[in-house]
């Protein structure tokens, strides 16, 4: 699939404008910073309202969104303000809660109780937000624990750790993320490269996919589906998924049918005829399927190299808790799924929406395409609510949280005006709603039970699973399950806690530098939440990993973005509920 474009333009817009040099990092580095600031922003709006107990009531998800959306925004429009025409929010505020995987942004006047409610002691709460300067991207998600209120003002710290699954997964995600970025700053010194990988002198992306997967398999955990370690480029940080093919993709991505080999493996019910049918290393034969490295559907054979800029982005689900084999698998939140499933289901409108640049329709409302207009003009290719285009967005941070309650009723009239539009643009297919999922654990009895014979033994499984774009594999091509088949079964399914921790890195080897620049993600400003877990790692080639972006002298030099100062947040104090 060829973009639309002239070659020539098309070799500026992929390789010309993604060559490092000072003002493609700077901008980098500002979009990094923003995104540090407004993370930071978040998380002492949380500490505030349930561990300190500034706000009452506390502040719910909605909330949070539009001011960190509100933070994001006004930041993003003091910089560049002459040299600069495009920048802007990269990924709107979502708030996913314990078992929400990914994409709840609930705008204001969601009639979901689920995705609205106040926060309990022993959530789990991922935040994830993006911006981009220029259409050079930093995104960033960390997880928080909500532990129960301090009753000490003067020492405002949780009683204990976190334990159980839970901790796991946060532990997983955590320190894969870690591992990750180090074996990336391996690109710039492949000889510091320690233990099995030692020798190798490149770093690929079947490297990065064992380090990970032998991280989670130490904490009981398996990596769930959508995580990815991927190349960005400039307007090309993975905003448009399913909705257009990338070309020149770069990147490892988990799908179920990553797990399915493992899965198989762990079954008490596969005679040895079946355990050789599910052995074949599937990432060895890309050769063989006609996939090479210039192709949009991704393959783990790509030579990670200096000068390039990458997004980690790892979620983790514990599955020790689960005495039988199976697996974790998505199951989308709409208005539609989930009403005639479990109690615990959550059915909600995605409220993130994305322009689909390749359809084109002639509208027939004006508020149609006055809200068109305003999406090509200051969204392009990102995602946006339409709180965005409220007449009174963004919302003063400087205000006390009482004045700015009193200014939502007036950003959802103002949304209620921008709906009609909405509608006839997401009915031609001119916008598209980003997709919300919740995690799930399928038992792989309830999968054996529906398998397709047939497709088992037939030989294609391998062009199932990777002959395609991403979005549209198999899910399970040893067994025969599609995208269909898996769906109708999810109301066998059992909802599943998931971590994730997501930050942006550049291999900058400007000058000879040889350092990694931590956009998003840094250790120092967001540590890990107190947590405990019962597992350890148990590979010494991670360990060894992992410390050196530790080691000063002759290890891998990583310089991280510095959040702004955030004079106008109060109870700073709050920090401390997150310890080294």
């Amino acid at each position: 699939m060829e973009i639309s474009a002239l070659p020539d333009h098309q070799d500026l817009l992929l390789t010309g404008k993604n060559v490092l040099n000072e003002t493609v990092l700077d901008k980098y580095r500002l979009a990094g910073q923003i995104s540090q600031t407004a993370l930071k922003y978040i998380i002492s709006l949380i500490h505030d309202s349930y561990h300190l107990g500034k706000t009452s009531p506390p502040l719910t998800p909605v909330e949070l969104c539009l001011l960190g959306d509100s933070y994001l925004y006004t930041a993003l429009s003091s910089v560049y303000q002459k040299s600069v025409t495009e920048k802007g929010i990269a990924q709107p505020v979502s708030i996913d809660v314990n078992d929400v995987a990914v994409g709840v942004s609930p705008e204001i006047g969601t009639t979901a109780e689920k995705i609205n409610r106040a926060f309990v002691p022993g959530d789990i709460v991922k935040i994830s937000l993006g911006a981009h300067v220029d259409g050079y991207t930093a995104n960033v998600s960390h997880t928080i624990v909500i532990y129960p209120p301090s009753t000490d003002a003067s020492e405002p710290k949780p009683s204990g750790p976190l334990l159980g699954s839970k901790a796991d997964a946060i532990c997983a995600a955590y320190i894969a993320t870690e591992a990750a970025i180090s074996l990336l700053g391996c690109a710039l010194s492949p000889e510091k490269l320690p233990g099995a990988y030692a020798g190798r002198g490149k770093v690929t992306g079947q490297m990065l996919r064992e380090v990970v997967d032998g991280i989670a398999k130490s904490f009981g955990c398996v990596v769930a589906p959508g995580s990815k370690i991927r190349r960005l480029r400039r307007f090309l940080a993975g905003q448009a998924e399913n909705i257009v093919a990338e070309k020149d993709f770069k990147g490892v991505i988990w799908s179920e049918a990553h797990q399915e080999f493992a899965m198989l493996q762990k079954s008490q019910k596969l005679n040895s005829e079946q355990s050789a049918l599910v052995s074949v290393d599937n990432h060895q034969n890309f050769n063989k399927l006609g996939v090479s490295e210039s192709s949009a559907i991704p393959t783990d054979n790509f030579v990670v190299v200096a000068g390039e800029v990458y997004s980690v982005d790892i979620r983790m689900a514990s599955v020790s808790r689960f005495e039988a084999a199976g697996l974790v698998t998505l199951q989308n939140i709409d208005e539609f799924s989930g009403k005639n499933n479990s109690k615990d289901d959550i059915v909600a409108k995605s409220d993130v929406y994305i322009r689909d640049f390749a359809m084109n329709y002639t509208l027939k409302l004006k508020s149609s395409r006055s809200l068109l207009s305003r999406v090509e003009k200051t969204s392009s290719v990102y995602p946006f609510k339409l709180a965005h285009y409220a007449d009174s967005f963004p919302i003063k941070t400087t205000l006390s949280v009482d004045e700015q309650r009193s200014l939502l009723d007036q950003v959802r009239k103002d949304i209620n005006k921008q709906k009609l539009g909405l509608s006839e643009c997401v009915n031609n297919h001119l916008i598209v709603a980003k997709k919300m999922h919740l995690a799930k654990f399928l038992p792989l009895d309830v999968i054996l039970n529906s398998s397709n014979e047939n497709a088992r033994n037939s030989g294609a499984d391998l062009t199932l699973m990777h002959n395609t774009l991403p979005g549209f594999e198999v899910p399970l091509p040893k067994l025969g399950i599609t995208h269909l088949k898996l769906r109708s079964l999810i109301k066998h399914a059992e909802p599943i806690d998931v971590a994730r921790e997501s930050a942006t890195v550049v291999l900058d080897n400007f000058d000879n530098e040889k350092r990694v620049v931590r956009l998003t993600g840094s250790t120092k400003f967001f540590p890990a939440n107190w947590v405990h877990s019962d597992f350890k790692l148990q590979d010494e080639t991670t360990e060894a990993l992992i410390k050196l972006t530790q080691d000063q002298r002759f290890g891998i030099k990583v310089k991280e973005c510095q959040p702004m100062k955030l004079t106008d947040i109060k109870g700073a104090a709050g920090d401390q509920m997150a310890l080294d």
